[in-house]
């Protein structure tokens, strides 16, 4: 089965001349990756959290009390009421 070109679409399966290859004005330097990749994760990501609104936080599934992120592991969240010692 030979693939043609229909009228409504006549460049659809034809090759077209080559393009000329880009040419920049600039010389390839090799540098070290870690140069940027320090410079691209920087601060890691407080800065998406500065720009984030505050989570809200999920209920207690025993006593349906709002739960918050303790200073001590401040990505679990936990109960203050079931839980006291883990809240502070």
């Amino acid at each position: 089965m030979a693939i043609t070109s229909t009228p409504e679409h006549p460049a659809l399966f034809t090759l077209g001349p080559d393009a000329a290859p880009s040419i920049s004005g600039l010389a390839h330097v090799s540098a070290d990756p870690a140069v940027s990749d320090a410079a691209l994760t920087s601060d890691g990501y407080t800065w998406l959290a500065a720009i984030l609104p505050a989570p809200t936080p999920p209920v207690c599934a025993a006593c349906r009390h709002p739960t918050v992120l303790p200073p001590t592991a401040p990505v679990l969240w936990t109960c203050p009421r079931c839980h006291p010692q883990e809240a502070r």
